[in-house]
């Protein structure tokens, strides 16, 4: 048999570490302490889902798995036998409805899936990123675990990082849920499982015990060397899968690959997972270091396009400034994007034009709000002046400026909300190029979502909660758990602000629907902004269904 064990004396423990240190420990110590056995026979298999998308979605990004790509460069550099299986690059145009009408699922099907999972695997890791996809996901972990009934299952991301009990209680089958960053809390697991050494006090992992407890021993160390790191192992994944011209985080401008220059946000913002999942330590790799990393994946898989996940990729001007006169050094020609959203402090003229010159080509800003009120509330420490300047500076230089607003928080009035249309009206008026407006939900993980939990406007996380959370790109779904405004009053809001952006933008600068008329009748269809990049993937999604 393939499952090693746990030792069978272990005795039950509850959370012994809920509040992370720093892992100071440098990578090469850490190798020589969680090597693999000599000899050992087992593998380690890392599946990531297919992706799981509301049947009527408006956006949805389709990404290399740069997550599972970090975990088996690490599992290998300590001598671990692993693999990738990535159904979404494995079968990209695979795009049908579930069975039950409510979703797209995108990737390999269940049974191609289960059967790509190597039979001589021990040790099976899944990455579970986003709570809307559990449903379909938890399907796809009941079918390991029928098929290979003596593999241990690991879960890790962003989903069981909030809802460890949860999901390993919804899902029995599930050995290991990690917490946080998990590269090195899932190497210590897989060198104990390995070892057959003790596992119930493995930190940053939880489990149920053989008397139905909850074992947890909080959240992973934050990892301090993250230049340490090895490059991503993509050798692993079927990466040129992914070089279409759909579906792209941000702008499809070529062969895209992703890039992580930072880990963490310092920012405290109630409605986002990012303080639980990792802490306010905001952690900068040298920026020479990502320069390397860049020409490899020029010189490696001819990439000609970096989309930066960070999830606040530009805090430090030093760090910016650094990392464009590095890029300038060494001549390496690339377009690059921060499609994720990022803070304007550091975008002055000098920093905007600096990436500008070395390849940027697209920012998104996260203002959230046009309500000085409802910023406050969430903790979106910003001074709207200054992104407005920032953006109108940006677009004198020649950038593409994406916009992110949200409306629907807890405590927002009809004229918080009528602050945020009227700011979009204004960036869309001094050139802005997109803007995308959601409808809150309330994130597990979040702030936000542990205050309406204790106020009891959240019941117990079960499957009406889940499917509920599919709110976010899905125009037809009109949940609030805003107390003065309803939820068709949010939808018509979100069409109200999509309406006056888009047509204020397409009116005041007539060239920008010129150049779509003349794409459009061209023999391929270049989309320019976020918009039409979502316009396409739509048409693209349309066409290639399978069942639609």
């Amino acid at each position: 048999m393939n499952h090693i064990t746990p030792m069978a004396d272990q005795t039950r423990k509850k959370s012994v570490r809920l509040v992370r240190d720093t892992d100071d420990r440098r990578l090469s110590d850490i190798y020589e302490m969680f090597a693999a056995p000599e000899g050992a026979t087992g593998k380690v298999t890392l599946v990531r889902p297919f992706s799981v998308l509301s049947k009527s979605t408006y956006s949805a990004a389709i990404l290399p798995p740069l997550g599972l790509a970090y975990l088996a460069s690490v599992l290998r550099g300590a001598g671990y036998d692993v693999g990738i299986v990535d159904a979404q690059g494995a079968d990209i145009f695979n795009i049908r409805h579930s069975d039950c009408g409510r979703y797209y699922l995108q990737g390999l099907g269940i049974d191609e899936l289960v059967e790509k999972i190597d039979p001589a695997t021990t040790i099976v890791g899944v990455s579970l990123m986003f709570s809307q996809e559990w449903l379909p996901q938890r399907d796809f972990i009941q079918a390991v675990r029928a098929r290979y009934p003596d593999m241990v299952i690991v879960v890790g991301g962003e989903h069981p990082t909030a809802f460890p009990e949860y999901v390993l209680r919804d899902c029995p089958e599930i050995d290991y849920a990690i917490s946080g960053e998990a590269e090195i809390t899932f190497l210590e697991l897989v060198h104990r499982i390995f070892h057959a050494k003790e596992t119930l006090d493995s930190p940053g992992v939880a489990c149920i015990d053989e008397k139905g407890s909850l074992v947890s021993n909080g959240f992973s160390d934050r990892i301090t060397h993250i230049d340490d790191l090895p490059r991503p192992a993509w050798d692993l994944c079927e990466v040129e899968n992914y070089f279409q011209p759909n579906w792209a985080m941000g702008i499809g401008m070529g062969r895209h690959m992703p890039v992580l220059a930072t880990r963490g946000c310092p920012y405290q913002c109630t409605f986002c997972s990012n303080p639980l999942m990792w802490t306010t330590r905001y952690k900068m790799r040298d920026p020479k270091d990502v320069v390397d990393e860049i020409a490899y994946l020029v010189r490696q898989y001819k990439v000609d396009s970096i989309d930066f996940f960070d999830l606040t990729a530009i805090v430090k001007k030093e760090w910016t400034l650094a990392f464009c006169a590095e890029l300038k050094r060494r001549n390496v020609s690339v377009t690059w994007q921060l499609p994720s959203g990022t803070r304007s402090e550091a975008l002055d003229f000098e920093t905007l034009t600096a990436i500008y010159e070395t390849g940027c080509r697209l920012i998104t800003y996260a203002p959230e709000s046009g309500s000085e009120r409802t910023l406050k509330a969430i903790k979106k420490m910003l001074k709207l002046e200054r992104i407005i300047d920032s953006i109108r500076t940006a677009k004198r230089i020649g950038h593409t400026a994406k916009v992110n607003l949200v409306i629907g928080f807890p405590d927002e009035r009809h004229g918080d909300i009528l602050k945020t249309l009227w700011l979009s009206f204004k960036l869309a008026l001094y050139g802005a190029d997109d803007c995308n407006i959601s409808i809150f939900s309330p994130y597990p993980g979040s702030e936000l979502y542990e205050r309406l939990r204790g106020e009891g406007k959240i019941p117990e996380p079960d499957d009406d909660y889940i499917i509920s959370l599919l709110v976010y790109f899905d125009l037809t779904k009109t949940a609030s758990y805003c107390e003065g405004v309803s939820g068709r009053s949010l939808a018509f809001y979100r069409l109200v602000v999509y309406l006056v952006f888009y047509s204020t933008a397409y009116l005041v600068y007539p060239k920008r629907l010129l150049r779509v008329v003349k794409s459009i009748m061209s023999a391929t269809f270049k989309p320019a902004n976020v918009i039409e990049q979502r316009l396409y993937d739509i048409y693209a999604r349309r066409t290639r269904s399978r069942s639609a």
